[in-house]
């Protein structure tokens, strides 16, 4: 019996390309690059949050009585904002 992997030969299509018997797609292992790609991409990520909420604290610490008393917040509610550690948020794992 011949195996037709090795006597047809289609462009773009690989022995390792084919799916899994139930039919569906076979997953690639992840590549350390990846991995250390995706790790810079999240820290990246990570800190451009952390600056918008600084943005944001200092733009409310900017804000008068009369504008605070429209969005509904207090000066005693932006300065306990103020007070939380820059890290406060940090993402828990698990």
């Amino acid at each position: 019996m011949v195996n037709c992997n090795d006597t047809i030969q289609i462009p773009g299509i690989h022995v390792n390309d084919r799916a899994n018997a139930d039919g569906k797609p076979g997953v690639k292992p992840a590549t350390w690059r990846a991995a250390i790609t995706g790790m810079v991409i999240s820290m990246v990520e990570y800190l451009a949050l952390l600056q918008a909420r600084a943005r944001d604290r200092h733009a409310l610490q900017k804000l008068d009585d009369q504008m605070l008393k429209d969005i509904g917040v207090t000066r005693a509610d932006i300065e306990q904002e103020l007070a939380k550690p820059f890290l406060s948020d940090f993402p828990r794992r698990g």
